[in-house]
C-alpha cells in the first residue's frame, strides 16, 4: 500500500443491485423458513433412508427446509453477501450449477456416511449449511489475503473471515446431533468449491455446453464448379 492510501471495506449491494440468482435463492430461502412453520416439509428433507429407497429429490430441496429464525436470518446474511460476489464473478448459470452440485455432492456424503458410521447415524439433515460452506471456501479462494471486514466490525482478510464464519456455520449445525457423519455431511460440498475455483472455472472462462449426441452439425459444401449444395 502506498503511503497516505487506505482500505474501503464494501459491503454486499442493495436489493435492487443484487444479481438474479442470488436474490431468487434468498427469496427461496425465506419461503422455505415460512414453509416449514406452517406446512408439513419433511418430504423434503435430506433421510438417507428415504434416499436409498429411491427418494433421489431429497438431495437437492434440503436446503429449502430451514428451521430457526436465527438460523434463517443468518444463512440469508451469507448468501447476500457471498452469493453476490460469487455471481458478479462466475456468472449465473456457473453459480447455479455449483449450487446444485455442492449441494447434490453434500447430501450424498451425507448419505453414504451414514452407512459407514452407523454409530453416529443422523435421521434427517436440513438447511442451507453444506451449501453456504462451499460457497465460503470458494469465495476465500477467490483471493486468501484480500482485505475484507467481519460483518463491517473487525478487519480482517479472508481466509480469517471463513474461518470464522465456517465455525458458525459448522457446529451450529452438529452442536444438537454431536453426529460425525453430519459433520461429513455439512463439510461434503467442499470439495466441489476446490475444483470450481482451481479447475478452470474462473473469470473469463465458460463451463461446456453439452451437445445431444443425436444431434448432428449442418454444413454446406458448395463447388466453385457448379452451383450444386451437398
Amino acid at each position: 500500500m502506498r503511503p497516505g492510501s487506505s482500505v474501503r471495506f464494501v459491503g454486499p449491494p442493495g436489493w435492487r443491485r443484487i444479481p438474479p440468482v442470488t436474490r431468487a435463492i434468498l427469496v427461496a430461502t425465506a419461503a422455505g423458513y415460512l414453509a416449514t412453520i406452517f406446512f408439513d416439509t419433511s418430504v423434503f428433507t435430506l433421510v438417507p433412508r428415504a434416499v436409498l429407497s429411491g427418494q433421489i429429490w431429497r438431495l437437492l430441496t434440503y436446503p429449502l427446509v430451514v428451521v430457526g429464525i436465527l438460523t434463517v436470518l443468518f444463512d440469508l446474511l451469507l448468501l447476500w453477501s457471498f452469493g453476490s460476489e460469487m455471481e458478479s464473478r462466475w456468472g449465473s448459470r456457473r453459480l447455479i450449477v455449483f449450487l446444485l452440485l455442492a449441494t447434490a455432492v453434500a447430501g450424498l456424503v451425507g448419505v453414504l456416511s451414514s452407512l459407514a458410521f452407523p454409530g453416529f447415524f443422523f435421521e434427517r439433515g436440513s438447511g442451507f449449511a453444506p451449501t453456504l460452506a462451499a460457497l465460503i471456501v470458494a469465495w476465500t479462494l477467490v483471493g486468501p489475503s484480500l482485505p475484507t471486514s467481519f460483518f463491517g466490525i473487525i478487519p480482517v482478510n479472508r481466509l480469517g473471515f471463513a474461518a470464522i464464519a465456517l465455525a458458525f456455520v459448522v457446529f451450529g449445525e452438529i452442536e444438537a446431533t454431536r453426529s460425525f457423519s453430519r459433520f461429513l455431511f455439512v463439510l461434503g460440498g467442499i470439495p466441489v468449491a476446490f475444483f470450481f475455483e482451481r479447475k478452470g472455472t474462473g473469470p473469463g472462462m465458460r463451463l461446456p455446453r453439452l451437445r445431444a449426441p443425436w444431434r448432428r452439425r449442418q454444413f454446406r459444401v458448395v463447388s466453385r464448379e457448379s452451383d450444386r449444395i451437398h
